[in-house]
């Protein structure tokens, strides 16, 4: 039997129902699964995430979040707030900077930190999202905290080594300056500002590192000439020396030496190009004045020989024969150069006489008389006999009254005898 039209069309409304009922069921499971996945996930991302609502009671959180925080897992939420999970600092920069701000905007990121179970501050990284609902209005907010400790302990150790190196580097009398691979200054030490900063800059204290770069690498034909001649070098891959680099201070010239190099990375890339540098002023002043000293000394030497030489004069008179006038004071260092004089005169001559004409010798002494007989014994052993001339009436006296053995030399009154007395010898030869 056919149904009505109306009764018809009622299960047809009926059975669209059943349908939009078993979508939205269906649905409703897709999004419970859904959910259910999205907690999963929640609680075991290794990132600390809570929600709290906007009177800042804490209402969710996740296991990373208690691990982070110090909070079992079985601990109830009810009485928890935002502040007592933060130092007083962090929940103040929370409570009236970042909440409101992701109020306003929708989200807020920074740096914070939280306290664990002992009490101990934690360093973190961390994001709040504002939940809204469809008026508008905030209802809750969601936070994403990731630890940051470990890096942030990591960069106080490289910030500390970076500040023992700087000191270090500050420390050296050395200059050193480096470049980016671009040209561009990058550091500057204390004593390259010290040596290059004076008169670029009006201000020692404020110096400015660009206008030090400029004047040093730069430069200009007044300024520092050829100085950036290292550095370039550097960043071309090459190691270079300038020495005795002229410097034209304010307060006067200065000299460098400069070494530049560049540096690499680890995989052979050119990172910086490093110029270190020396004030070798005082060094090449000291080095001049030493070649000067030395250049005096040296005429002073060619002076005394020509001084000994002038004291102590050898003439060959004839074949054989050499005569050696002595004039002034004898002293123990003269006596030597008289004798080393004769024994060269009688070897380089092959004399047989040698005549010591001491008539401009006033004093005679024991020491001198020893000498004379000295340079005659030393004669007698190259075969030369000597003949001591110029003795006058109180030098023979005086020779008498010291007992001075005269066996080794012929003595005459002047030094005419002598000559005529050698030339007869010779002639009997």
């Amino acid at each position: 039997m056919a149904l009505p039209n109306d009764q018809i069309g009622e299960l047809e409304r009926l059975r669209r129902r059943v349908a939009e009922l078993e979508d939205t069921l269906a649905r409703r499971q897709q999004d419970d699964a859904l959910m259910e996945r999205l907690r999963t996930i929640i609680e075991n991302t290794p990132d600390a995430i809570a929600t709290a609502d906007v009177s800042g009671r804490v209402v969710y959180m996740n296991q990373a979040a208690r691990r982070l925080l110090g909070i079992p897992a079985d601990t109830p939420l009810d009485a928890a707030h935002i502040p007592q999970f933060h130092p007083a600092w962090a929940a103040d920069l929370v409570l009236n900077e970042a909440l409101p701000h992701a109020a306003r905007e929708g989200h807020w990121s920074g740096e914070t930190a939280v306290l664990d179970g002992q009490g101990n501050e934690i360093s973190i990284a961390q994001v709040i999202v504002a939940h809204k609902n469809a008026a508008g209005e905030v209802t809750h907010f969601s936070t994403v905290m990731h630890d940051i400790s470990a890096s942030k302990r990591v960069e106080a150790t490289l910030r500390e080594s970076e500040q023992r190196l700087l000191r270090f580097l500050d420390a050296l009398p050395v200059g050193v300056f480096v470049v980016e691979p671009d040209g561009h200054p990058f550091y500057a030490n204390r004593s390259a500002t010290d040596l290059l900063g004076k008169g670029i800059v009006p201000d020692p204290e404020g110096q400015n590192l660009a206008e030090i770069y400029r004047a040093f690498v730069v430069g200009t034909d007044q300024i520092y000439p050829a100085v950036r001649t290292p550095l370039s070098r550097a960043l071309r891959g090459e190691a270079s020396s300038v020495n005795d680099l002229e410097i034209e201070r304010p307060d006067g010239r200065i000299l460098l030496e400069v070494h530049g190099a560049p540096i690499y990375d680890a995989e052979g890339r050119l990172i910086y190009g490093i110029a270190s540098f020396i004030d070798i002023t005082l060094r090449r002043r000291a080095e001049e004045a030493l070649r000067e000293h030395e250049l005096q000394q040296q005429v002073i030497e060619a002076q005394q020989a020509a001084l000994r030489e002038l004291s102590t004069p050898l003439m060959p008179i004839a074949e054989g024969v050499v005569v050696m006038p002595i004039v002034g004071a004898i002293d123990t260092r003269r006596a030597q150069q008289i004798m080393e004089t004769l024994l060269e005169g009688i070897a380089t001559y092959s004399a047989d006489i040698a005549i010591l004409d001491i008539t401009g010798v006033r004093v005679v002494d024991t020491q001198v008389a020893g000498a004379l007989i000295r340079a005659a014994q030393a004669a007698r052993m190259l075969g030369a006999r000597v003949v001591l001339s110029g003795i006058s009436a109180e030098i023979a006296q005086t020779l008498v009254h010291i007992g001075a053995e005269m066996r080794e030399m012929v003595a005459l009154r002047s030094l005419q005898q002598a000559v005529a007395y050698a030339l007869e010898q010779r002639e009997a030869l």
